[in-house]
């Protein structure tokens, strides 16, 4: 999968979360993704949630599609209610 994203962005992305845009398809690729739609300021995006045994916790992945390419918009670890919401999807409702 394509990805672009703001390279200053990342930087502060990296700062504030130890976690590099360049490694988002351990959450993009992951086959036990969770996908919760989000609309902000009229823009369609996902926020996309998977437990990454590389990092041995549930990280997550906020994006969206601009002309055809995945655009990152961030990265971090997933909140105690995000994680617990993972979790709860993969008993109850992952395929």
């Amino acid at each position: 999968m394509r990805y672009e994203f703001d390279p200053v962005k990342a930087a502060a992305n990296l700062a504030k979360h130890g976690l590099d845009f360049a490694d988002v398809d351990g959450v993009l690729n992951s086959r036990h993704r969770l996908d919760v739609p989000v609309l902000r300021n009229r823009e369609e995006r996902v926020q996309s949630m998977a437990y990454v045994f590389g990092c041995l916790a549930v990280l997550t992945v906020l994006h969206t599609v601009r002309f055809g390419t995945t655009r990152i918009i961030s990265f971090r670890r997933a909140s105690k209610v995000e994680t617990e919401v993972d979790h709860e999807w993969l008993e109850n409702d992952a395929v």
